[in-house]
């Protein structure tokens, strides 16, 4: 996934604390050996990665792409369990020139061993109603259909009913598209679809119709002509429409097969409502689906959330859900303040960008705190950096959309002040700072109350002395000011998380470890989740980075609302920014010199690292539970009674891939009192084996040897003294020696001042990597990308394709280029972003539609393969 994320670039040299460089930064190439004559040119070479479970479709509209046909059942293509897949279908006669443009690339077959509850997902990148559609379809070993999801928006989905081998059609409806097939262990929720293996009754259709400029009894005539009759008279509601079942058993399968006659009629009914939905007279049309009474948890992508069971969240839920008086300043880069998992979650806030050539909403300060994008600048996308810092803190939780927030009922306050291309300044940083905690600011206003908390995931290595004794000045107010340590992955203190009044905040992966872009050193006082991209350790079909609120600008389109996973210290500043607020909720006269002390007392903190303080893990992970506790004690509450125990294990499942043989599971006293583990087993039949050590630490170690190709899957059960856990485990049997292919790669050198792609090499992956090497670089200011194109429109990096930059994907580093290079090594692979429809309810999720970088032509390009 193309996540982007940006930096801080003006007067201070602030920076993001997410996942990046400083765009304006420059990686100097000296090459002591080579000189630096302004006549010279140079080489700069590396090797781009993917993970090992990437695959690619292997018949792609590329013509520059190695060929091998998957376009029948008796071709599918083999691919490994979990995986993430990029692909292309389409039509004949439609989506760009190429290898498939006349005859067409109606269907990918694709063949896995699967586990029953497992999700497969179709992530569709220029899904258009009627025009780009395709569906997605699961077959038994024989050849017959035994689940299909044929909706009309970006995601279909499926459930694996049982262990076996199984086909998976992408079935190209209408159009060309590329796409995402993800398969992993259903930690998520599911996204809504016209699934097959949804209970619903047979023969009937709920249709609203829309209201203009159409007559209600010319749709209806027109309705009966196809076999459908309503009892009701009302248009002005949704209608419970019948089928007649000899009209509908007419309608076309095309040569599917069946399980059963049941599957195949509840198929044709499924393609009827399908074509009703693309009617024009048509707002709505669904199955008439059974119902039961059941709890099912409310926010769709929740079960992506790995972070929150990690903090103790759902125990410190238990406790407090927050508290609507409770506000937390979010100083970023604005909100999208009717994204609809934060509307209603915001104080009122201030825009103080001055400069409007930065502030790109026409005028320079303002009380619009809203995020208009900042349009990076290397590939013009924004970021919408701060309404993802909301969402974890605050997104509305418990109400069937998106994702959930730290605190349910915590309240954000929006303060604008970085702009175009990530930027903004000490002083404007500084005057929103003022306004939080009501001092006198440049908007010559103050709000009804001062904020409890700030958040700040940015920062820079220096700021001036005004702006410190800002920070001052909000501490002497009471105001707990929280901050991102930054992502340079350097002890060199970074502010203003390295100031004395302020929290800073290191990040951890799923596995609690330090990941390579963390800052560490002596200021660091706390970790929290932060995540990375790369890994899917938990096995549910997408990377372990932090889900949250986004949105989309793609194209100068109108903004989309999104859930996308970013990873970066900046992800892990809200996390404590929220639990502050919950203890707060707990204890409202809760100070910073409170939460320090207990920091430092090791009260609210699981310990990483080693034992007691540490320079990268500070006083170690924040433990939400113990936090509420901890500051309700402090003022009385009625919560100080100790908790129970509970046993919580991390990470909550375990993905070992193809070749990984060992992995370690961390068992935690989530509660208080004594926690006593009575059994650890497993039920693997002995491919398996736990071992615990002294750390409350279990090694999982894996054996293939004796094990036949395949998938396997197995569970881990701990049962303590207070409840039981079981841990899934995925892992496969193949080839040891197979890595991860994200397909045909282009990877380009573009100028950095004009956003010319200046040189193109073309490369297929060798054992998990694609080696490149550009010769003959005259000096100048560059960035290097790499992807695929397999829709073949000569840009690489389009939704639904592979995609990658050094240092990062999130803001590809500029590099000045005065010498050679031979270490320019980042990684390349297919992510997802989870959308929110604004007229419904329904969740989907879609590969980003980004603008991409251009190709050269064919004269222009050098080869490598």
């Amino acid at each position: 996934m193309w996540i982007k994320l940006f930096t801080l670039i003006l007067l201070s040299q602030l920076f993001l604390g997410c996942d990046g460089n400083d765009s304006t930064a420059t990686s100097t190439t000296d090459d002591p050996n080579q000189p630096t004559n302004p006549t010279s040119t140079y080489t700069l070479a590396g090797q781009v990665a993917v993970a090992n479970n990437t695959a690619h479709d292997t018949d792609v509209n590329d013509s520059n792409a190695p060929y091998l046909g998957n376009e029948t059942f008796a071709t599918a293509q083999e691919i490994p369990n979990p995986v993430m897949l990029g692909g292309y279908a389409n039509q004949p006669n439609t989506g760009a020139a190429g290898r498939s443009k006349v005859r067409g690339d109606v269907n990918d077959f694709y063949v896995a061993d699967l586990r029953k509850g497992q999700s497969v997902n179709l992530f569709i990148a220029h899904a258009t109603v009627g025009v780009n559609d395709l569906d997605l379809i699961l077959l038994n070993s024989s050849g017959k259909a035994v689940d299909a999801s044929v909706g009309d928006s970006e995601i279909e989905s499926l459930s694996v009913p049982s262990n076996g081998r199984f086909y998976i059609q992408v079935n190209a409806t209408t159009g060309a598209s590329n796409y995402v097939l993800s398969v992993g262990q259903r930690l998520g929720g599911s996204a809504q679809s016209l699934r097959l293996s949804s209970e619903f009754r047979a023969n009937q259709a709920i249709v609203q119709l829309k209201s203009q400029p159409f007559s209600a009894q010319s749709v209806l005539n027109s309705f009966s002509s196809l076999g459908m009759t309503t009892q009701s008279t009302d248009t002005s509601r949704a209608m419970l429409f019948h089928f007649d079942p000899v009209r509908l058993q007419s309608f076309s399968v095309a040569e599917m097969t069946f399980e059963s006659d049941e599957l195949r009629d509840k198929y044709q009914l499924l393609m009827q409502i399908k074509q009703l939905r693309s009617r024009p007279e048509v707002e709505e049309a669904s199955p008439n689906y059974l119902l039961k009474a059941l709890r099912v948890p409310d926010d769709p992508q929740y079960g992506y959330q790995w972070n929150y069971p990690m903090l103790q969240l759902p125990q410190a839920w238990d406790v407090t859900m927050g508290d609507s008086n409770v506000v937390v300043a979010v100083i970023d880069t604005g909100v999208l303040l009717s994204h609809p998992d934060i509307q209603g979650k915001t104080t009122a806030g201030y825009d103080f960008i001055s400069d409007p050539a930065v502030s790109l909403d026409g005028d320079g300060l303002d009380n619009n705190p809203n995020d208009p994008g900042d349009r990076a600048e290397v590939n013009g996308d924004s970021t919408f950096h701060g309404t993802h810092v909301t969402g974890t803190i605050a997104a509305a939780t418990d109400n069937a959309k998106g994702v959930a927030g730290v605190g349910w009922n915590t309240r954000v306050m929006p303060l604008r002040v970085l702009g175009k291309g990530g930027a903004g300044d000490d002083y404007g940083i500084e005057q929103a700072i003022r306004f939080a905690a009501r001092l006198s600011n440049d908007s010559g206003t103050l709000p009804a109350k001062k904020v409890d908390i700030i958040n700040l995931s940015l920062g820079g290595p220096e700021v001036s002395s005004s702006f410190r004794k800002t920070i001052t000045d909000a501490y002497n107010v009471g105001v707990i000011i929280v901050a991102a340590a930054g992502n340079e992955g350097v002890s060199t203190p970074m502010y203003p998380a390295a100031l004395g009044e302020v929290i800073s905040v290191g990040a951890v992966d799923i596995n609690k470890q330090h990941p390579d872009y963390s800052n560490y050193g002596t200021t660091l006082k706390v970790v929290a989740p932060g995540g990375a991209r790369t890994a899917d350790l938990n096995g549910d079909g997408i990377p372990d980075g932090i889900m949250s609120t986004v949105g989309k600008d793609d194209k100068g389109q109108a903004v989309q609302y999104t859930y996308e996973t970013m990873m970066g210290t900046s992800m892990a500043s809200p996390h404590v920014a929220g639990v502050i607020a919950l203890m707060k909720a707990v204890n409202p006269l809760l100070t910073l010199k409170q939460v320090s002390s207990l920091l430092v007392g090791n009260k609210i903190t699981e310990d990483l690292g080693t034992r007691g303080r540490d320079d990268f893990f500070g006083y170690g992970l924040l433990n939400a539970q113990k936090a509420v506790y901890e500051a309700s004690a402090l003022s009385g509450g009625s919560t100080t009674e100790t908790p129970p125990p509970q046993l919580v294990v991390n990470p909550t499942a375990l993905n070992f891939g193809l070749t990984a043989t060992t992995a370690t599971l961390t068992l935690t006293n989530a509660g208080g009192g004594d926690l006593e583990l009575l059994k650890v087993s497993e039920n693997s039949g002995g491919f398996l084996s736990v071992a615990g050590n002294e750390t409350n630490e279990y090694v999982v170690t894996v054996n293939r040897k004796g094990l036949n190709t395949g998938t396997y899957s197995a569970t881990i059960t701990f049962q303590s003294n207070a409840n039981t856990v079981n841990i899934p485990v995925i892992l496969q049997v193949g080839d040891p020696n197979t890595t991860g292919d994200a397909g045909h790669h282009y990877v380009l050198l573009v100028d950095a001042t004009s956003k010319e792609t200046v040189k193109e090499l073309r490369v297929n992956a060798s054992q998990g990597k694609y080696p490149f090497r550009f010769s003959d670089i005259p000096k100048g200011t560059y960035v290097i990308v790499a992807g695929t194109d397999m829709n073949n429109d000569a840009r690489i990096c389009d939704g639904g394709e592979a995609c990658g930059a050094y240092l990062t994907s999130n803001d590809p580093t500029r590099l000045e280029v005065i010498g050679g290079r031979n270490d320019l090594n980042f990684s390349s692979g297919f992510n997802v972003v989870f959308t929110s429809q604004a007229l419904s309810d329904e969740f989907v999720a879609i590969a980003p539609p980004i603008e991409g970088f251009a190709r050269l032509s064919s004269g222009l390009r050098e080869v490598a393969e």
